[in-house]
């Protein structure tokens, strides 16, 4: 796997070529996914003067650290890329900032004082946008002086009043974790983004696994299994990524449910005893069938 330096957080990332888009995966945007920048994006933020860099690219990096936490794919064009600075969801004050680190730490947790470990820190501060470790840092500071969160070195916990108040930041309902598997990268980016507003209808929070990524991190993205409460593993051009996932998840006590494409089902008859694939032939039925059994 070639390693390559993501330009928003400055990492080491895993890098791979996919159609007309480079993915990175790994590092801080996104270290447990994968995201795609445009062909051509790279060398032309690259070239971007100093001071629109400094203020630009760590908002991406949490922008796409965002997504990836609520399960949204990421593909950038670089005119996508610049438009980031002046989106509207963009938060820009101290007080809007707090709110989107309460609300990561609500969706990762299912009671008050449930421990969230952010370590090392140093990897975690763009989950509020701050533009550094220092500002992160100050933030959690605030919201422990606030009351909202307990503070033990790099774990954080919510109090009463912080479930409270994150609840109401997130929206109320609090949505299960959800993990999809695909078996093929760039078939499996396609079909998540049918499979991904359908999921969200039942009340899921859902986030993409690719074989890719399993193969660059070595299976530590195994370690975000535990979080979920229902994982589907679409064995349409798969390898043994998603056999040996599933089997993870399976240890875990993890549901699961197999799906497949007809074109490819004939292939799964030797396993049908112990698989029974979910079988479909376009992206909309396999959402309706998938809604049917969540």
């Amino acid at each position: 796997m070639k390693k390559k330096h993501c330009l928003f957080c400055n990492e080491l990332a895993s890098f791979e070529t996919a159609g007309d888009y480079d993915t990175f995966g790994g590092c801080m945007c996104a270290p447990e996914g994968r995201y795609g920048l445009r062909q051509g994006a790279y060398s032309a933020i690259q070239s971007f003067p100093y001071e629109k860099k400094r203020a630009l690219l760590p908002l991406v990096s949490a922008f796409i650290r965002e997504c990836f936490e609520e399960g949204e794919p990421v593909q950038l064009t670089l005119e996508q890329v610049e438009a980031i600075a002046s989106s509207p969801d963009v938060p820009m004050t101290q007080d809007e900032k707090k709110k989107r680190l309460l609300r990561y730490l609500y969706r990762r947790t299912e009671a008050p004082l449930e421990p969230v470990h952010l370590h090392p820190m140093s990897r975690h501060f763009n989950l509020a946008y701050s533009t550094n470790l220092q500002e992160f840092v100050f933030i959690i500071e605030q919201l422990r002086d606030s009351g909202h969160i307990v503070r033990e070195g790099a774990v954080l916990k919510l109090t009463e009043q912080g479930w409270l108040d994150a609840a109401s930041v997130a929206g109320g309902g609090k949505r299960k974790r959800c993990t999809f598997m695909a078996g093929d990268d760039s078939f499996g980016l396609e079909l998540y983004q049918h499979v991904l507003p359908g999921l969200e209808q039942c009340g899921y929070q859902t986030q993409l696994m690719l074989p890719s990524a399993l193969r660059s991190s070595g299976g530590e993205e195994w370690a975000s299994l535990p979080g979920s409460k229902l994982f589907i593993v679409d064995l349409t051009g798969s390898g043994p990524e998603a056999y040996f996932t599933a089997g993870y998840a399976a240890s875990e006590g993890l549901p699961i449910l197999w799906t497949v494409h007809r074109s490819q089902a004939e292939a799964l008859v030797p396993h049908n005893k112990w698989i029974r694939p979910i079988i479909w032939d376009t992206a909309e039925e396999l959402v309706a069938l998938l809604q049917q059994r969540v």
